[in-house]
C-alpha cells in the first residue's frame, strides 16, 4: 500500500508583484515629465498684444477662433451656433467655470462675440480673452 499523505504536500503559490510595481513607477515618472510639455491648445493662433495681459489660469476650457473664422473646442472644429451644448457639458464638469477665448487678432469681431455669448449662456462664470503680453513703451 502506498502512503498518500506523503504525496499530499501543501503547495503555496505567491505572485511576485515587484516587476509590476517597477513598470508602474516608470510609467508614473514618464507621465510626470511629459505632462508639462503638453500644449494647452494645438491651434496656431496669432493673438493680439496687450500691456495689461494677465497670466492665464490653469485647468480652464479653451475655445480657439482662427483668422478664417473657424471655432475649435478641445482641438475639434465646431460650428459657432452649436458651441453652447458641448461647452455646457464641459462647464458642468469644471470646478472653475472659466472659459478662455484664444482668438486670432485677424478673427472677425462678430465670431468672437458669438463665442463669448455661447460661453455665457452655457454657464461660464468668467471669460478671458487670451493675449500676448507686450512691454509698455517708455515715455
Amino acid at each position: 500500500m502506498i502512503n498518500t499523505t506523503r504525496n499530499k504536500r501543501k503547495q503555496f503559490f505567491e505572485i511576485n508583484i515587484t516587476p509590476l510595481t517597477d513598470v508602474a513607477l516608470v510609467l508614473l515618472i514618464i507621465f510626470m515629465i511629459a505632462a508639462p510639455l503638453i500644449v494647452q491648445s494645438g491651434m496656431k493662433v496669432n493673438r493680439p498684444g496687450a500691456v495689461s495681459s494677465d497670466v492665464q489660469p490653469e485647468k480652464n476650457i479653451i475655445v480657439s477662433v482662427t483668422a478664417e473664422g473657424k471655432v475649435y473646442l478641445a482641438n475639434t472644429e465646431i460650428a459657432p451656433q452649436r458651441l453652447m451644448e458641448p461647452l455646457s457639458v464641459l462647464l458642468v464638469e469644471s470646478k472653475s467655470k472659466i472659459v478662455v477665448i484664444n482668438a486670432d487678432k485677424k478673427a472677425e469681431h462678430g465670431t468672437v462675440v458669438s463665442v463669448m455669448d455661447a460661453a455665457r449662456r452655457a454657464g461660464a462664470e468668467k471669460l478671458f480673452v487670451s493675449t500676448t503680453q507686450i512691454k509698455p513703451e517708455k515715455k
